[in-house]
């Protein structure tokens, strides 16, 4: 037996509203959050620009998570920053530090920071499906914007 076909209808006004409402309005990238550090809002920066072409991809309902994500963010560069400045080690504060011997040197709590971070990262970059494996589990394509140039003729 043929599969039967679904017949295509035009949306009314009306209708197509309803059904942008449901699917939600797409996160004002210009509205960076100023609670962001620095980094997080140069992340944020990035992330606009990456999806300001795909609205629907990221809602304005999904702003926690990506001021969460860029938050964390900003925990992982200022650690990755303090470890590239002071290096894994760093001179220990106690008395047992220094008795301990290797010029009394300590794992840098930054270390730990980063990790702790990066695991943050990990989860927020999956929620917001922001990875390649994330998309796919969701199924997502890495959607292309609409080329306004299609015979290539301002191609460079």
């Amino acid at each position: 037996m043929p599969a039967t076909r679904k017949q295509l209808s035009m949306l009314r006004p009306a209708e197509r509203e309803q059904r942008q409402m449901a699917v939600g309005v797409g996160l004002d990238w210009d509205n960076v959050p100023e609670s962001l550090p620095e980094a997080g809002r140069a992340e944020w920066r990035h992330l606009a620009e990456q999806h300001r072409a795909f609205p629907q991809r990221i809602r304005e309902t999904d702003r926690t998570a990506v001021i969460a994500y860029c938050t964390w963010w900003a925990a992982f560069d200022a650690a990755r920053r303090d470890i590239a400045e002071r290096g894994p080690l760093v001179p220990g504060r106690s008395s047992a530090d220094s008795a301990r011997g290797e010029g009394g040197l300590v794992k840098n709590p930054s270390v730990a920071a980063m990790r702790d971070a990066s695991q943050q990262l990990r989860y927020w970059a999956r929620e917001l499906a922001l990875t390649p494996d994330s998309r796919a589990r969701q199924g997502l394509q890495m959607e292309q914007p609409e080329d306004d140039d299609p015979d290539g003729i301002w191609d460079c």
